[in-house]
């Protein structure tokens, strides 16, 4: 199963002074800290867990072009000769549709299969469909049981998982604390996440003195540890922006490319940004793009809207809104609100799908109910004209208001337009209908 970088939110701790790293004991694990060649050759003598470890290295871009069609069959050899954390890399291509159709069902058949055999990374992957609503309606607490029998499992990463629901509060009560000796633990153990989520704590300065200094020093040991890539990739965004270090785009372009060879989305998206824009290396958009799609294509949404906007304006390759709409949807259907925004407006517009208003504007609802001020602009703008939907103006009056709050800037142009026409009694319903909203979660 593929490391996710942690959720990073609030709080945080200083981490004791780094010790000497101890040999990863997972085997894929420690392979994954092996050469490629040495990898492959053991893959090629049909060593289970060289297999899955090259799989693996196949997925994330570490053994160089992406490759899902070759990782699963590996995963499928490595099952065969008896691996069994394999059989939740099976499920976890499944919940990706690489190489397989996305089947979060599937996924969660496999997941199964590979917990009763005693995989602590597919008690985890259960953990996150439960977590995220995923196949299964969404529950809290049974993502926390997951991820706490994958914690007593022995799973280097379980612990993480677990103090994420105590920092957001979801299934238990919030406990920053707990959540903070959790990531304490991890980072003890040699985990560069937990490394990364503490220096990111006070980076941001969310319940504890903000401290960007501390933070880079937290950062470095992470690169230093195990699964560095997630501190690298924050190390390369602190230089990008002067944080706890002077500004060098250099340093960060150096940063960037050490975890993106790690397999760091989020680096990789970062990187291309660097080479497009010619900011800390020299402008290469052939190179930026291939880090583009190398990022969108493991799931990085920024990656996705960035390529999907690139082919709406054609900028650096042709225009193409068919290939804008597919990126798009790709961002809205692991819940991105600008994704989901993006393809509710191709809909109203006819933008690489047939025109559709009345889907689009069913579309538009989810991202304005999630607090989006756009798209509550957006359904604004339509209510009020009756396109696609039937004209309301206090339902208009009230997706205004609320995109106003949320800064939208066209709406408080709209608002005074619509009021001049509405009387007191519906100004005063569109009000108590914005004051009354509840953004979903």
């Amino acid at each position: 199963m593929k490391r996710l970088t942690v959720f990073i939110a609030l709080l945080g701790l200083f981490a004791r002074p780094a010790v000497a790293l101890e040999p990863l004991t997972d085997p894929v694990e420690a392979l994954e800290e092996r050469p490629l060649a040495e990898v492959q050759a053991l893959a090629d003598k049909g060593d289970p867990a060289g297999m899955t470890a090259l799989a693996d290295m196949l997925n994330n871009g570490r053994a160089g072009a992406i490759d899902h069609v070759r990782a699963l069959v590996l995963y499928q050899k490595a099952v065969a000769a008896g691996n069994t954390d394999a059989v939740g890399d099976i499920g976890y291509m499944s919940k990706m549709g690489w190489g397989l159709p996305q089947d979060y069902a599937v996924a969660m058949v496999q997941y199964r299969k590979a917990a009763d055999l005693g995989s602590s990374d597919a008690m985890i992957g259960i953990g996150q469909l439960y977590e995220r609503g995923l196949g299964v309606p969404r529950d809290y607490a049974q993502a926390m049981t997951w991820y706490q029998k994958a914690q007593v499992a022995g799973n280097l990463h379980a612990g993480d998982y677990v103090a994420n629901l105590y920092v957001t509060g979801h299934g238990v009560p919030q406990d920053y604390a707990k959540a903070m000796a959790l990531y304490q633990a991890s980072a003890d153990a040699g985990n560069g996440n937990g490394y990364e989520a503490l220096g990111a704590f006070y980076a941001l300065g969310k319940g504890v003195s903000r401290d960007e200094g501390k933070a880079i020093a937290l950062y470095r040991l992470g690169a230093a540890a195990h699964f560095p890539s997630g501190s690298m990739a924050l190390l390369g965004l602190a230089y990008a922006g002067g944080a706890g270090v002077a500004r060098d785009d250099t340093e960060a372009v150096k940063w960037y490319r050490r975890s993106a060879a790690l397999g760091d989305r989020l680096a990789m998206y970062e990187l291309g940004v660097g080479l497009e824009k010619g900011r800390g290396v020299d402008l290469d958009l052939e190179e930026a793009r291939a880090w583009m799609f190398k990022s969108a294509d493991l799931g990085y949404a920024n990656a996705q809207l960035h390529l999907g906007n690139m082919y709406h304006e054609g900028a650096g390759v042709p225009i193409d809104d068919a290939q804008a709409f597919k990126w798009y949807k790709a961002a809205a259907d692991q819940g991105d609100k600008t994704g989901q925004y993006d393809v509710a407006l191709d809909y109203m517009q006819g933008w690489g799908v047939p025109v559709d208003q009345a889907k689009g504007i069913a579309l538009m609802q989810t991202p304005a109910q999630r607090g989006y001020s756009v798209a509550q602009n957006m359904l604004g703008v339509y209510y009020f004209a009756g396109t696609g939907v039937t004209a309301d103006k206090v339902t208009a009056l009230k997706w205004l208001i609320l995109a106003a709050a949320g800064g939208d800037k066209y709406a408080p142009g709209g608002i005074k337009n619509i009021e001049a026409g509405m009387s007191a009694d519906d100004i005063a319903r569109g009000k108590a209908e914005a004051s009354d909203f509840k953004p979903m979660d």
